[in-house]
């Protein structure tokens, strides 16, 4: 009886999500493997989890943000792969699934408040990865781009390439504006935690500081860390990056300011 509780339970869940993709499965099982993390099916064999689903809507998101760019026919190749990275990185996937509340619907074998940024992020790819296989051709691309519409990624498509600035990598961006107050390259070190086996180390950034150019000493940046673990020493520096951008611009790019 608790087995069929639990079963009525997921199918509950698998509907409320369908409205909020915008996309009914003919194929239930598709959405359900797409929502369940290696933790749940660690602890229920045969349960296969979103992996496979991640890996093909990895490669179907790319490829559609590729098309949008290739149509504004106004970017070289360096700036369309710097924005569609942008565009596609763990932190902004993790985003759009944290718009939609997706984290609620997450098979998990963890607490549901301790599910990381990055499996939020992967169980997105997967549900457009699972998009593209329920539905039939020739509108797999345009089911999955009907979903990630929901994000307004190509207004901020539009937005980005306003902006020519942005087209630099943020720790360009953050040098150039740190020179232009300081009239010096910022003098940034990191100190990383790391977990995992060799083969699968991940890496996350605890704690940030900058040089002070004034008194030569190190100014640590409070709070600016890593929430989430990585899978390169360089996607935690972005990330962090990113943070420390928004903190010294809060702060008027000093160092010093109490």
């Amino acid at each position: 009886m608790e087995q069929t509780s639990r079963t009525e339970l997921i199918k509950d869940d698998l509907s409320e999500l369908e409205k909020l993709i915008g996309h009914l499965f003919k194929d239930k099982a598709l959405l359900e493997e797409a929502v369940t993390a290696g933790s749940y099916s660690t602890e229920h064999p045969g349960s296969p989890n979103y992996q496979r689903l991640e890996f093909l809507g990895d490669r179907v998101i790319s490829l559609i943000l590729t098309e949008k760019l290739l149509a504004s026919e106004s970017l070289d190749e360096g700036k369309m792969t710097i924005l569609r990275s942008e565009l596609e990185n763990n932190q902004r996937m993790a985003e759009y699934g944290e718009e939609i509340g997706l984290k609620s619907y997450i098979r998990a074998g963890e607490k549901r408040e301790t599910i990381s940024a990055k499996v939020v992020a992967d169980v997105l790819e997967a549900i457009c990865g699972a998009i593209y296989l329920d539905s039939a051709e020739p509108e797999k691309m345009n089911e999955v781009e009907k979903f990630i519409e929901k994000f307004n990624l190509f207004e901020r498509i539009k937005e980005k390439m306003s902006a020519a600035e942005d087209f630099l990598p943020m720790r360009n961006q953050f040098e150039n504006k740190f020179r232009e107050v300081h009239r010096c390259n910022p003098d940034i070190k990191f100190e990383y935690g790391e977990s995992g086996e060799e083969h699968q180390k991940r890496w996350k950034i605890e704690l940030c500081k900058i040089k002070d150019p004034q008194t030569g000493e190190d100014v640590e940046l409070e709070g600016v860390k890593s929430d989430t673990w990585f899978t390169t020493k360089k996607e935690a520096e972005t990330d962090v990056i990113e943070q420390a951008y928004r903190y010294m611009e809060a702060r008027g790019w000093q160092l010093n300011c109490a």
